[in-house]
């Protein structure tokens, strides 16, 4: 599937995901075919906080999402190899950086807080408010792959992957884009 109706799926999924009107079926329906194989539309980086799923908030069955987490969801050298894969093997044309609301990675990076390891790649800027920080964050994300794989930077000049940003809010749900590659 193409990067704009890719994104446009977990767009519409996370319509339905903020309405209440999810089409989720029991994964446990899904096996058989998943015993067959994954055909990602999409690759995910998301934090690891518990209260973000991409399968969730996007509204995807099992097998549709390759999803990558860290805190602070920051594309470590293994989080890009893992994409470079899910590009290079699985297909996907589609690699979103996932930030959320109330981000405790970003709050404890903000407040140097067990400032170390994964924390201290975090993107800060002087933004005054947490919510303008996790957006940056989830931009810088994409420069960030970009400037470390030559792979996946080669797949965006030649058109066959992009690139998104976006913030989940926890509290609505909305999953709302705050930069992107251009998008075919």
């Amino acid at each position: 599937m193409k990067a704009l109706p890719a994104l446009n799926e977990l767009l519409s999924g996370n319509q339905r995901y903020q309405t209440g009107t999810s089409t989720m079926s029991n994964p446990v329906d899904a096996r058989p075919e998943l015993v067959q194989g994954q055909s990602p539309i999409a690759c995910i980086l998301r934090c690891a906080d518990s209260r973000v799923s991409p399968e969730i908030v996007f509204d995807q069955p099992l097998g549709k999402l390759f999803v990558c987490g860290v805190a602070g969801n920051i594309p470590t050298i293994e989080i890009i190899e893992s994409m470079e894969y899910a590009v290079g093997v699985l297909g996907v044309s589609l690699i979103v950086v996932m930030g959320h609301s109330n981000c405790g990675a970003v709050h404890a990076a903000l407040h140097n807080e067990h400032v170390d390891g994964v924390f201290a790649r975090i993107a800060l800027s002087p933004l005054p408010d947490m919510d303008e920080c996790v957006a940056h964050n989830a931009e810088q994300g994409v420069s960030t792959i970009l400037n470390n794989s030559l792979y996946l930077a080669s797949a965006v000049q030649q058109g066959t992957l992009q690139l998104v940003a976006g913030v989940q809010d926890i509290a609505s749900g909305e999953f709302e884009l705050v930069a992107q590659t251009k998008l075919e």
